[in-house]
């Protein structure tokens, strides 16, 4: 996926501990973007339990090749590196498929394997199907809750024994929760990686859940809701998810509302593992310097014993209503720099129409050559970072634009040049130096993607999560490229429309205390 950004990572930006997952988020158009809320990740047992928060997403940072900037338009030279690229592109492809390999056990868990043996480690990691999207009303938050209580006790681990467990093998774990999914991992040494599979059987099969430790744990992820409650850019992207849309589960918090944190009980816990943790709801994805036979048989002796029960995942797609009038939500906190967040109601992955907003997105506002970004920053001088896409949404979602102004008087005048953009993108066609740029930084980005173990686990697993097929990160590319200027722009004229559109703004209250 060309970089953006992973919504519901600091979604958005996921800051997990992990270098390559937090580059991704930070720089990456990666489906580690599952929409505007925020991937709620526990760190390292170590540290303490935190939020990543629903904040906007990090300014990107990834490679850009202008033509005229380089001299190469109209030129032999560009016509052959234009070429060049679609080779290495086709080549990357071939290149994943003779890495993967994949096998089911009769339980029903789904394994991937990617070999890499550039370097002597693996990273093990298990998916869950099960996210703030599958919460039911009164009970949000209570995946992420479930993700704390497991780092706790099982039958091989018992409280506080984990950290050593992995320390004394010199490996590293982390675990976090989205949208659509909970993941743990662990990194080993390649030849340790059989330790992370008992680690993740247990937590899968035979975790318990004594009132004592919920009572703790409780606590601390209260906590991070009275954080969460106290941070403007938060309350920001809460209330303005919560406005725009009005049904539609995506519009909760992965940490949860506060009172339904406030309400957890240990019993509703229990009864969410029961229900959701098993092999059939779960995908093992394991990367590196390992042989995809072995890792297959450790699968079968570590996860074969446990039964496995199909999970039937609610399905909202066409549970929103249609919007037919702008929407407006202003947040008065003490803040010293303004935001300001629009978002149009546009099509999910499960529409064709999705691709074409993804390159809209690249063009209106992926960058410092993107329209938005010349004209409010170079050109006008209105705003110091503006960004805009779509997030990686199994139903209609939000195409977002989000603009950091110099000045809180400087909003309307803000919000009039962003409508006219996207109206000039109804109307006007992007020139094909637009579209190459666009296919450039999605083959840049499925390189830095590959450059560590869990960020190719990432996005083999949240492919095929979402997507159902892990060869999604082989075919978005295809898709992005066949694109065409008249698809963006009929995208732009149908979803980028006044009356499809939700305004957020967080500005200053002096009298605020």
């Amino acid at each position: 996926m060309p970089w953006r950004w992973i919504p519901k990572l600091e979604f958005r930006a996921l800051r997990i501990g992990h270098s390559t997952v937090s580059g991704i988020a930070r720089t990456g158009r990666a489906w580690a973007s599952f929409s505007r809320t925020t991937v709620a990740r526990t760190p390292h047992p170590r540290r303490r339990h935190q939020c990543s928060g629903v904040v906007r997403p990090k300014k990107r940072q990834r490679w850009q090749m202008d033509p005229e900037k380089h001299g190469i338009r109209h030129s032999v030279f560009g016509l052959t590196l234009l070429a060049s690229l679609a080779a290495i592109q086709l080549a990357a492809a071939s290149d994943i498929e003779s890495r993967v390999f994949e096998y089911d056990l009769k339980n029903g868990l789904h394994i991937i394997v990617y070999v890499d043996s550039s370097a002597p480690v693996a990273t093990t990691s298990v998916w869950y199907k099960v996210g703030s999207y599958d919460e039911p009303l009164g009970h949000t938050g209570l995946s992420h809750m479930l993700e704390h209580m497991t780092f706790k006790h099982t039958d091989f681990y018992k409280p506080g024994q984990l950290d050593r467990i992995i320390d004394s093998a010199g490996g590293n774990n982390n675990g976090f929760t989205s949208t659509y999914l909970t993941c743990y991992y662990e990194d080993f040494a390649k030849d340790r990686y059989e330790l992370a599979m008992k680690i993740e059987a247990a937590r899968m099969g035979t975790c318990v859940f004594p009132d004592s430790e919920f009572a703790s744990e409780h606590q601390v992820v209260s906590e991070e809701r009275r954080l969460r409650d106290n941070h403007p850019a938060g309350e920001l992207w809460e209330q303005f998810g919560a406005t725009a849309q009005l049904v539609n589960p995506e519009r909760n918090p992965t940490i949860g509302w506060s009172d339904d944190v406030r309400n957890f009980t240990v019993e509703k816990v229990r009864e969410w593992y029961a229900r959701h943790y098993n092999p059939a709801n779960a995908l093992l994805v394991v990367a590196g310097d390992v042989r995809p036979d072995e890792v297959q048989a450790n699968a079968e002796k570590h996860f074969g014993k446990l039964t496995g029960q199909p999970v039937s995942r609610p399905d909202h797609y066409n549970s929103e209503p249609k919007q037919n009038g702008e929407r407006r939500i202003t947040i008065r906190k003490r803040v010293r720099v303004p935001s300001l967040i629009t978002g149009y109601q546009v099509p999910g992955i499960r529409d064709s129409a999705w691709y074409a907003g993804e390159v809209a997105g690249s063009i209106l506002g992926g960058g410092e050559t993107s329209r938005l970004h010349r004209k409010l920053v170079k050109e006008l001088g209105l705003a110091t970072s503006v960004w805009s896409g779509s997030g990686v949404s199994r139903d209609p979602s939000l195409f977002q634009v989000g603009v950091t102004p110099k000045a809180e008087s400087l909003i309307p005048r803000i919000e009039r040049v962003v409508q006219a953009e996207m109206d000039r993108a109804g109307t006007e066609l992007a020139t094909e130096r637009e579209l190459q740029q666009v296919r450039n930084q999605v083959l840049a980005g499925q390189a830095f993607r590959r450059d560590n173990m869990f960020g190719i686990s990432y996005w083999l697993a949240s492919s095929h999560i979402l997507f159902g097929t892990w060869r999604q990160v082989i075919e978005y590319s295809e898709r992005i490229n066949r694109v065409t200027a008249e698809q963006v722009r009929d995208y732009c004229a149908a979803w980028l429309k006044p009356d499809n559109r939700t305004t957020g703004i967080l500005i200053s209250a002096k009298e605020a205390k």
